[in-house]
């Protein structure tokens, strides 16, 4: 039997919580799918432990296929990960869900930098200051 961390155990009990609650309340799918986001955000920007946060973001996906900051957390946890190419395909499908979604143009402009395709991404990055020009490259 092996031991379980103390963030597997916040894992299952997050798990065990929101079961109840969603059985016990009738909440809608995309509650869940928000709780289950906002855990992986957790995972992945305070403790940078990026496989929880993919769990987490998958799960949401699995509750709600069409959000589309989820999938952009999943390709955070994955270009995280270092796996770009799987990051890129979770990215494009942020952006399948909402063209103008101008963060995602910038993740997508990370990926293909790290993917070592700086003329694409810079196209990325440019969309994504046309869309938003909060977005400055620096």
């Amino acid at each position: 039997m092996s031991k379980r961390t103390g963030t597997e155990e916040h894992l299952v009990l997050t798990v065990v919580v929101l079961a109840a609650l969603c059985c016990s309340c009738g909440c809608t799918q995309q509650t869940a799918a928000m709780e289950w986001y906002r855990q992986g955000l957790h995972f992945n920007a305070h403790d940078n432990q990026f496989e929880q946060a993919l769990e987490c973001f998958n799960t949401s996906l699995e509750l709600d296929p069409q959000f589309e900051e989820a999938w952009l957390g999943k390709s955070v946890a994955l270009y995280n990960l270092k796996r770009y190419q799987d990051a890129l395909q979770s990215v494009d499908r942020a952006l399948e869900l909402d063209p103008e979604y101008a963060t995602a143009w910038w993740m997508k402009g990370e990926i293909l930098s790290s993917l070592g395709k700086p003329d694409e991404a810079d196209r990325c990055y440019a969309r994504a200051q046309e869309t938003d020009p909060r977005f400055v490259r620096v």
